[in-house]
This record gives C-alpha cells, structure tokens and sequence, in this order.
C-alpha cells in the first residue's frame, strides 16, 4: 500500500465518522431526546469536564503501546509518524469489518520499509496486549468485587479477556518455537520487558477510561454509580463492541454494554449520556486525524 494511497484512505475515512455521526444523531435523536426530559438531571459541570479531559488524555496517548511494539520489532520510523500513522487509521474500525484499521497501520510500516509479514504482527500484537490488560483488569476486580460480573451480564466477555492474561507466559515460547521452526531472527520480536511494558500501558488507559466514565455518569446526576462498575464497564463494552465484528465502531453495542454494567439500574438514562460520551470521542479523534494526516511521511528505503 502506497503512501498516497494510505492518505486518502484517511481523507475518506474522515468523512466516513462525519457521516456516521449524522446519521447516529438523525436516527436516535428523538430517543435521547426522550430519554433526557424523563430524567430528573442534576449536572456538575466540574466532573463532566475532569471526565472529558481524561478521556481525551487517554486517546492522545492510547498509541504509545502500538508505538512500543514497532519500535521493539525493528522499525525506525520517527515517533511523531508512528502516532500520526496510529490516529488516521484508528478511524477505520468505523468501517463494518474492521480491516481497515489494521491495514492502515500495516500499510504505512510496509510503506517505510518493513516486511508486510511482520508489520500486520504489530497490530496483532497490540490487539492481543489489549486484550491481556483487560483480563488483568478483570482478575482483580473478580477478587475484589466479584458481584460486577454476577449482576451485570458481563461474563463471557470477562472470559475472554482473563484467558488471554493466562495465555501471556506462553507467548514467549511459542515465538521462539515458530522462529526456530522457520528461520525467522527472533530479534525482531516483542521482549518480555515489552509485554509487561505494553500490558501495564493498557491496564492504566482503561483505568483513566473507568474514572473518564465514573465520574461523566456521577457528573450527569446518575445515583448509584460505583468506580469498580465504571472500570469494568469501560474496556469490557470496548471488548463487546470489538466482538461484534460487522458494526462500524461497535456503534450501539459499546454504549448499551457499558451502560448495562455500569449502571444496571438506570440503563436507560446512561445509555443516552454514553452515547454523547461517544460522539464527543468521534470528534477528538477525528480532530487527531486532521492533525496527523500532514505529518505522515513514506520512504520504502528506511529500513531493510
């Protein structure tokens, strides 16, 4: 995939969110609408702010893990690129598929050099530390607040994700197994000090996304919310929306997950806060874009 190639993907995929949003707009706003003059609301504007700011905080920063891994599997591309690359193509999971969104990070480390083989692996790798982080999230919450996934329907996906924490140990050694298996330099594979590395990244975004929530939906005038409710609502409605492949950003999906565990007894109403929540996240990335689409940069000779 060529670099202009990649760019005007970006440029379509741009008007793609827009277009989407619109639509969310056209087609629920007179549900929300509904929703929001049934609720007795009671907004502190303090917290909604402090919320907004964390989210955006954790998206400016949600590339770092991606960028760790390039760097650990040999590419030398600029780190300003690197994140550049990560928020113009993190807009195609609004493409039904999701494709897009690996292809546009793939595409741009072929684009400067590296093996197509191995430049797909980073994002396999970062979906798979992605997934880790939720199931270490997951484990200490089923300690500590076991009730979370009795009450909220939240099981299969905390599952999923605390048998990927299980799997990690074993990463290592099937890496060198494959490597040795096909003449493949383990060098240009993730580190130990990486996966924890990348893994620990994770964790704490979904800890800032948990707070992000906790306290929109406190601010927002909800009763009975709770911050261990919030943190597992966040990355798990994520890993729910990403499960439901064929739904451009997990649109729907995400905002009634999250909602269901972290304010089982007022879905309705949080539903429709998340929902803004999430044309508010639709605006900031697109807004990275923008930002980042100018400063990508493509040189097929930069490495190998």
């Amino acid at each position: 995939m060529t670099g202009k190639k990649i760019t005007l993907i970006s440029k379509i995929l741009l008007f793609l969110v827009a277009t989407i949003a619109v639509f969310l707009i056209w087609k629920n706003g007179g549900v929300w609408y509904e929703e929001i003059h049934k609720h007795q609301w009671n907004l502190n504007i303090g917290q909604l702010v402090t919320s907004a700011v964390l989210l955006t905080f954790s998206l400016v920063l949600t590339p770092s893990t991606w960028v760790l891994i390039c760097r650990s599997m040999g590419s030398k591309v600029p780190g300003k690129e690197l994140f550049a690359a990560w928020y113009s193509s993190q807009l195609g999971r609004y493409i039904p598929g999701k494709i897009w969104l690996f292809a546009g990070r793939a595409g741009f480390l072929k684009a400067n050099g590296m093996k197509i083989g191995r430049a797909a692996a980073t994002t396999v790798y970062e979906l798979f530390f992605s997934v880790a982080s939720i199931g270490l999230i997951v484990i200490i919450l089923a300690l500590t607040s076991p009730e979370i996934f009795q009450q909220t329907g939240g099981q299969i996906p905390a599952i999923i994700a605390s048998s990927f924490v299980f799997l990690l140990p074993l990463l290592h050694p099937v890496q060198n197994y494959f490597c040795r298996r096909k003449g493949i330099d383990p060098d240009f594979l993730p580190t130990v000090n990486t996966t924890i590395t990348a893994t620990l990244i994770f964790s704490s975004l979904w800890l800032i996304r948990g707070l992000s929530l906790f306290l929109l939906l406190k601010g927002a005038g909800l009763n009975n919310i709770y911050f261990s409710y919030s943190v597992a609502a966040a990355p798990l409605s994520w890993l729910a929306g990403y499960v439901a492949f064929f739904v451009p950003g997990g649109i729907g999906v995400r905002e009634a997950a999250a909602a269901a565990i972290a304010a089982p007894l007022l879905i309705s109403p949080a539903a429709v806060v998340i929902a803004g929540q999430r044309i508010f996240m639709a605006i900031i990335e697109v807004f990275l874009a923008l930002l980042s689409t100018g400063k990508l940069k493509f040189n097929s000779k930069q490495e190998e």
